[in-house]
């Protein structure tokens, strides 16, 4: 009896020293925040959005010695296009109307990446991405960059949903000060 018990708790001991080793799939589906807004546009919009970055954006590693790879699971170009076009219509522009040649917005994932540190017990995650846009329009190129960053801190492994929300927030959140640059929204309008 007295074997049982010491072998329950040391065996519950090697488990966590051994850590685990996982897999986080998730899904960029970023939203606007962008008010609702009057403005229109006379130029059709082309958006283009393109990057040269896999799906797989990062790992965790914890003080317990857990591990999870992190991969995106969807096309994240087209789902970041689709967003910034839901983000213009709020605006009140009509991407898809108006005369030809339309004015472009090309947009570049340039990083999407989520990398830990760990200290003791303590880790350290730091989520990370970034944009660059390019508009050509009334005989205008205007060029800016668009990021941000984020730091979370935990001593056990997150769970995946909590990443992708995560990561979904930061994205959207990029997504907005895109939209909300008075240059690109000055290039749009007629």
């Amino acid at each position: 009896m007295l074997r049982t018990r010491l072998l329950l708790p040391l065996s519950l001991t090697t488990a966590l020293l051994a850590g685990c080793t996982t897999t986080h799939y998730i899904e960029i589906e970023p939203t606007t925040s962008i008010k609702q807004e009057q403005l229109h546009n006379d130029r059709a919009i082309k958006v283009t959005t393109s990057s040269s970055l896999g799906n797989h954006i990062g790992a965790i590693k914890t003080g317990l010695n857990e591990r999870a790879d992190i991969f995106t699971t969807n096309n994240v170009q087209e789902s970041i296009n689709n967003s910034i076009i839901s983000g213009l219509t709020k605006m009140g522009f009509t991407p898809d109307q108006g005369v030809y040649p339309p004015a472009e917005l090309n947009v570049v994932i340039t990083k999407m990446s989520y990398t830990t540190k760990t200290k003791n017990l303590k880790t350290t995650a730091t989520l990370d991405f970034q944009l660059t846009s390019t508009v050509k329009a009334k005989g205008q190129t205007y060029k800016a960059n668009f990021g941000s960053q984020k730091v979370e801190e935990y001593g056990t492994l997150p769970y995946q949903e909590t990443v992708q929300k995560d990561m979904n927030a930061l994205v959207s959140k990029t997504v907005d000060r895109l939209l909300s640059d008075q240059n690109i929204i000055t290039l749009l309008k007629p």
